[in-house]
């Protein structure tokens, strides 16, 4: 377990595999979760040939539990000092949810220019319904919205059964998460749009969905896709999956990653 220290006194939790020379991967966690649930991910794209950090979020997992900084732009700059930590260039971000949200605001910040490629997980551009998004047929109201902040903690993230094998894992490596205490950086992150930055975004994105996510249509990753400008950029569906898909599907996600960069890399 490493630690370093963000400018407003954060100790952020992370770890670094591989070899330091090669093009490094960030895995970027979602609201609540841990790096534990990266733990799939991590061999295999060592063996691809990436140096890969997997990090905890402020007030997540083994970093410091802290009431301030609980912002999608603070998230951001942390991701950044963490980049600027370990001197990492051209560097490949992956994020699931709360974490592809994070890679918005951290380009919105700092621009793409030191990022390779962009890998978004089940996460829409916004959570708002309006009739500018998804023909206003998916979405919801700020009052919806309240309901699905008091819900989400008992909400089922995944459709398809998770391995024994992964449970286990889970159930060793997940730490206590205060739903309660740091509602106000679920609050923060449901109120963000993101579809002008997708416009400005000149990096090859791939975008990820479940098909039967519980928190956003399959459909928003097409729309996604639609709004930012590269020709290099694709979109892939999990059929059957729910929010989580590097762990409903494992060796999918896992191959459907190292595909998309390999194809970058020889465009």
């Amino acid at each position: 377990m490493s630690f370093f220290t963000t400018n407003d006194l954060v100790k952020i939790n992370f770890h670094d595999y591989g070899i330091q020379l090669n093009q490094p991967l960030i895995l970027i966690g979602g609201y609540s979760s841990s790096e534990v649930t990266w733990f799939a991910q991590i061999e295999t794209f060592v063996n691809a040939g990436y140096r890969v950090i997997t990090y905890d979020h402020r007030s997540h997992g083994d970093s410091q539990q802290v009431d301030y900084g609980l912002t999608l732009h603070r998230l951001a700059m942390d991701l950044k000092e963490l980049i600027d930590y370990l001197q990492l260039k051209n560097v490949v971000l992956i994020g699931h949810s709360m974490g592809a949200a994070t890679i918005m605001a951290y380009e919105e910040l700092f621009t793409d220019e030191n990022v390779s490629a962009i890998i978004t997980e089940d996460q829409a551009p916004t959570f708002f319904k309006s009739a500018d998004w998804l023909n206003g047929q998916y979405g919801k109201t700020l009052t919806e919205l309240s309901v699905f902040i008091d819900d989400f903690p008992k909400t089922r993230l995944t459709q398809k059964k998770l391995s024994d094998s992964v449970k286990r894992t889970l159930g060793h490596g997940m730490k206590p998460f205060d739903f309660k205490r740091y509602r106000p950086l679920l609050q923060n992150v449901i109120l963000q749009d993101w579809r002008p930055e997708l416009g400005q975004e000149k990096k090859p994105h791939l975008f990820f969905a479940g098909e039967k996510s519980p928190i956003f249509p399959a459909i928003h990753a097409q729309a996604a896709r639609e709004l930012q400008n590269n020709p290099n950029s694709e979109v892939q569906i999990f059929e059957g999956c729910g929010h989580i898909l590097h762990l409903e599907e494992i060796e999918k996600f896992n191959q459907t990653v190292i595909d998309f960069l390999n194809k970058i890399k020889k465009d």
